[in-house]
């Protein structure tokens, strides 16, 4: 991995007219890149599908979570929610 010698952000490869120049993420520096450190930016891994992390899109897609039930269930919480804090702001401006 190379940084750039004016602002020291990271240079990342690109191809401009034919030719593999690396730039700099920060200030958008180029040069020249060299055999080698374009090698250096094609390392590759692989994840095992067990050790994947669910995200919350993936969870909620398995738990079905755009049914209509689950729906009103958050439109309820939502206006309760609002209800107490409205409620609670209510009791803090009288004592002003």
């Amino acid at each position: 991995m190379m940084f750039c010698p004016k602002c020291g952000g990271v240079m990342v490869p690109i191809k401009k007219n034919g030719k593999v120049l690396l730039r700099c993420t920060k200030c958008g520096y180029e040069m020249e890149a060299t055999s080698n450190a374009v090698n250096e930016y094609k390392s590759v891994s692989k994840t095992a599908e067990k050790e994947k992390v669910l995200t919350t899109k993936t969870v909620g897609q398995e738990e079905n979570v755009n049914s209509e039930e689950n729906k009103e269930e958050l439109e309820q919480a939502k206006e309760d929610y609002y209800e107490l804090v409205l409620d609670q702001m209510g009791e803090y401006g009288d004592q002003i």
